[in-house]
């Protein structure tokens, strides 16, 4: 499906080939993400050249469907798994399309002989849930950007789990195959990934906090003269 054309003297737009766009088609560190969490990527995002507001209050997902556009931080916190097959639209209920990220389609593609037949049957059922979650979702009001503390993300949930993936879980499985647990390995891994961890929540911290220097004229989203409304 085409996407419309968007105003870019009012938009960013987020597609393929942007660096962020490919670094999630490419990174096969996002394979769990994808096929495990189901944590997902729209195929299009806008970014509001004109607001002043921190980049992760100013981003939004336009549905190609009805042509609504929608806050990004829908699909943040509280709602940012379980989105197997896409974003439901809160405004015609139809699927957002999303990216695939092609070591998860290479997987897809091998395995599809164990998935084809139940998702035919789930598919449905995860759209209706889909629906009732969107309803629970719209009735929460959204996370402002001064309020996530990205550092802490970083140095917990992102060094956490990068930990436990690739220095915790490999070693289980040396366990699995008769193998002793190399401690060594699994402790010095700990700060390395600490540290990496503390550096990606610095990078997000100043990306998605950071504002416009000057705010030109005329209105963001906000603006009837802007053409569109944000959920």
């Amino acid at each position: 499906m085409k996407h419309p054309e968007y105003d870019r003297s009012k938009f960013k737009v987020w597609a393929l080939p942007h660096p962020l766009i490919l670094h999630w088609v490419i990174n096969p560190g996002l394979v769990f993400n994808e096929l495990i969490l189901g944590q997902r990527l729209p195929k299009v995002s806008l970014i509001d050249k004109i607001s002043d507001k921190p980049m992760i209050e100013r981003t939004y997902v336009p549905c190609p469907h009805c042509g609504a556009m929608h806050d990004g931080r829908f699909w943040g916190k509280g709602n940012a798994f379980g989105h197997w097959f896409g974003f439901v639209c809160p405004t015609c209920e139809k699927v957002i399309p999303c990216i695939w990220n092609i070591f998860s389609l290479i997987i897809l593609a091998i395995t599809w002989p164990f998935w084809f037949f139940p998702v035919k049957i789930l598919r449905p059922k995860w759209i209706e849930h889909e629906k009732k979650r969107l309803h629970r979702r719209t009735d929460q009001p959204l996370i402002e950007a001064r309020k996530i503390n990205w550092i802490l993300r970083g140095t917990i949930l992102f060094a956490g789990f990068m930990w436990i993936a690739m220095s915790v879980a490999p070693q289980a499985l040396r366990v699995l195959r008769g193998y002793e647990v190399t401690w060594n390995t699994i402790w010095i891994q700990l700060p390395i990934w600490l540290l990496a961890g503390f550096a990606w929540g610095g990078v997000m911290h100043f990306w998605m906090k950071k504002k416009r220097k000057k705010v030109e004229q005329g209105g963001g989203l906000n603006d009837p003269s802007a053409g569109a409304s944000a959920s």
